[in-house]
């Protein structure tokens, strides 16, 4: 569905729903400066209030594009901000609303609030959009393999056992996707017969998409608090790691002297119940820290962050670029400038 059409079936939907008219304004009436950063302005009229929106459409939200649409919205802090999407997840309309993010989905239901004016609609039903079958190299076992020729590119003139070993799939699958690989212009053979990787930084966006979309919602093994520690922890570098690498804003904190943690991941192979008692952790939906299932072969894949006791950086740069922190959007660029973009 393109933008037109998205906007005026949430606008006529909302205003069935609330009687209230909303107008767009002229894209060609507006100033370069006032078109810095939206899609298009609406003007909304309640009673004697008219208030005006900077408005990002999105066909679909998915939590991937959460940091974007935030970064976008930080630019320009003087202007009342709103979201038009044909379809949003639930629990991400529970995140916008919590963080105060006016939307409106096609459907009618809407959160905005501004001044006097609040609108909640939560009960319309709504089809979700359905994504285009991909390959198999944007599914789970595309993109464990992924990370592993993306963090160390040699590796993908690898053995297929050797490769299956480090990504930890089934060695059936290395074939059809370094195939794949090759069908979308990721993957180019030299004069002498090596293979090389081809657009890295397209194939990486996509590969930090999709992990946080696809991958990580299936490593996550549950959420725990620290014993006895009130609040943030700021001991946890004292914590050995001997069977667990740090991730997210732990790892982010070591690879760059960047940030100070409030919220922890973990990856790890080794027994959940012995990690647990070894740092001594609390089962707690509301903890601060996540324990996140270690999807590679810590042995086989070479890698920065091995002697700082952290994940690999290329996934550190995925969660913290895909967090709704600014700061942890920070130091991520910091991780890609100093361990990704030098290794190509």
């Amino acid at each position: 569905m393109v933008e037109e059409e998205i906007i005026q079936e949430a606008l006529i939907a909302l205003h069935k729903q609330t009687g209230i008219t909303v107008k767009e304004i002229p894209w060609a009436s507006l100033t370069k400066r006032e078109k810095i950063g939206m899609d298009h302005r609406i003007r909304m009229k309640t009673g004697k209030e008219v208030i005006e929106f900077a408005v990002q459409v999105k066909n679909e939200i998915r939590k991937m594009h959460l940091p974007g649409l935030l970064e976008r919205m930080e630019t320009r802090k003087e202007v009342n901000w709103l979201i038009i999407s044909q379809y949003i997840p639930r629990p991400l309309k529970d995140e916008l609303k919590g963080l105060g993010v006016n939307y409106i989905e096609a459907s009618g239901n809407c959160f905005v609030r501004h001044g006097g004016l609040y609108l909640y609609i939560n009960d319309q039903q709504v089809t979700e959009v359905r994504i285009p079958e991909q390959g198999k190299l944007w599914k789970a076992a595309g993109l464990k393999f992924l990370f592993v020729v993306l963090q160390n590119t040699e590796m993908i003139n690898a053995t297929y056992r050797s490769l299956a070993k480090t990504s930890g799939i089934a060695l059936g699958n290395i074939g059809p996707l370094i195939e794949e690989l090759k069908n979308g212009g990721y993957v180019k053979t030299d004069k002498n017969g090596n293979l090389f990787l081809e657009n890295t930084s397209q194939l990486q966006k996509k590969w930090v998409e999709m992990f946080a979309s696809v991958l990580r919602p299936k490593l996550k093994l549950g959420t725990f608090r620290f014993l006895g520690a009130e609040g943030v922890k700021t001991d946890w570098k004292n914590d050995p790691a001997l069977h667990f690498l740090w991730g997210g804003e732990a790892a982010g904190a070591l690879l760059t002297n960047n940030l100070r943690p409030e919220k922890f991941a973990i990856y790890s192979s080794y027994p959940k119940i012995q990690l647990m008692k070894e740092l001594k952790l609390i089962p707690d939906e509301h903890g601060s820290l996540e324990l996140m299932e270690m999807f590679w072969d810590e042995e086989e894949l070479k890698h920065a962050g091995k002697d700082l006791n952290t994940v690999p950086p290329l996934l550190a740069y995925a969660e913290l670029a895909t967090s709704l922190d600014s700061r942890n959007r920070e130091t991520a660029e910091k991780i890609k400038v100093r361990y990704l973009e030098n290794d190509r």
